[in-house]
C-alpha cells in the first residue's frame, strides 16, 4: 500500500530562506577571499623583508673582507727604531661624508664638496692569494681587473685602492659601486636595491692604541692612521612595491634610527655591520 502525503503537508522553501543561505555563503566566501588576499599580501612583504637581507649580507660579505685586509703590507726590513719597515705604510682607509669627486681618479682621491651619500677608499697590499688573481696571474681589485705593480728598492708589489660608494643605475635604482684608481677603470655596480649608506670610523685612543674610544663620521676623524674599525649601515629598499594602497605610507627607520615615511609603497630596512681593521690592532 503506498503512502500519499497530503498537499497540506508539502512544504517548499520560501524566499526569505534562500535570501538567508545566500548571505550566509557570501559572508564565507568573503571570510575566505579575505583571508586569501592578506596572505598573499603577507607572503610578498615577507620575501621583499628576505631579500633586503640576502642583499645586505652579500654587500656586507664583500666590504668587510676588503676592510679585514686594509693595512696589509709585507715586511720589508727593520727601521732605525726597530719597526718594520713595510711596502706600504699610509692609511689603511680613508672617507668622505659627501662622497668622491671621482670614485676612478689614479692616486690620492678627493672629497665631493655637495654629495648626498659618503664613500670610503680601502687600501692594502695585494697578492694572488688574498684576492682574486687574473688570467695573467697578477692580483686584483674589486672589480676583478689586473692591479699595475708598485716598485720599493728591489720589491715588487701590487697595491689595492677599493673604493665603495653608493650611486644611481642608469634606470635610477640605487646600488653598490666599486671602484678603484686603475687607470680608465670606471665604478661597476655589486648590490642593487641599496638606497643609502652611512659609515662611522672607530677611532684609537693614543695611548692605547687597541682601544677604541669613539666613532665619528669621516668629517670628525682627527686621525686616519688611529682608525682602526668601521661600522657601516646600508638602508635597504624593496626592489617593487610590496604594500596595498589601504596600509598607507610604509613607516620605517633611518640609519640614525630616526623614524622614515615613503610613499612609493616599498619597504626599508636599515641593517648594520662593524668591522675591525685587524692589520691596524696593535699588539
Amino acid at each position: 500500500m503506498k503512502n500519499h502525503v497530503l498537499p497540506s503537508r508539502m512544504r517548499g522553501v520560501s524566499i526569505i530562506e534562500i535570501l538567508i543561505s545566500l548571505v550566509i555563503g557570501l559572508v564565507v566566501v568573503g571570510a575566505v577571499l579575505v583571508s586569501f588576499i592578506g596572505s598573499g599580501q603577507s607572503s610578498r612583504e615577507q620575501s621583499a623583508y628576505a631579500q633586503m637581507s640576502e642583499d645586505a649580507q652579500i654587500a656586507f660579505a664583500i666590504m668587510s673582507r676588503d676592510l679585514l685586509l686594509a693595512g696589509y703590507a709585507q715586511a720589508t726590513g727593520l727601521n732605525a727604531d726597530s719597526t718594520l719597515a713595510r711596502t706600504y705604510a699610509g692609511n689603511a682607509v680613508f672617507g668622505c661624508d659627501s662622497g668622491f669627486v671621482s670614485p676612478s681618479t689614479t692616486g690620492a682621491v678627493a672629497c665631493n664638496a655637495a654629495g648626498s651619500n659618503p664613500a670610503f677608499e680601502v687600501v692594502y697590499e695585494a697578492d694572488t692569494s688574498n684576492t682574486v688573481p687574473t688570467s695573467a696571474n697578477v692580483p686584483s681589485d674589486c672589480l676583478g681587473a689586473s692591479l699595475a705593480p708598485q716598485v720599493a728598492g728591489t720589491i715588487t708589489y701590487f697595491l689595492a685602492h677599493n673604493r665603495y660608494y653608493v650611486a644611481s643605475n642608469a634606470s635610477g635604482r640605487s646600488e653598490l659601486y666599486c671602484a678603484s684608481d686603475k687607470a680608465g677603470g670606471t665604478g661597476q655596480p655589486l648590490v642593487e636595491n641599496i638606497e643609502s649608506m652611512k659609515v662611522w670610523y672607530g677611532e684609537a685612543n693614543a695611548a692605547a692604541p687597541r682601544q677604541i674610544v669613539r666613532y665619528v663620521p669621516a668629517s670628525a676623524v682627527a686621525s686616519w692612521g688611529s682608525v682602526v674599525s668601521v661600522r657601516i649601515c646600508l638602508l635597504m629598499r624593496s626592489p617593487e612595491a610590496v604594500l596595498s594602497a589601504g596600509e598607507g605610507t610604509g613607516g620605517y627607520l633611518d640609519c640614525d634610527s630616526v623614524s622614515q615615511t615613503s610613499a612609493d609603497r616599498r619597504v626599508r630596512r636599515a641593517f648594520f655591520s662593524t668591522t675591525t681593521l685587524r692589520n691596524k690592532m696593535a699588539f
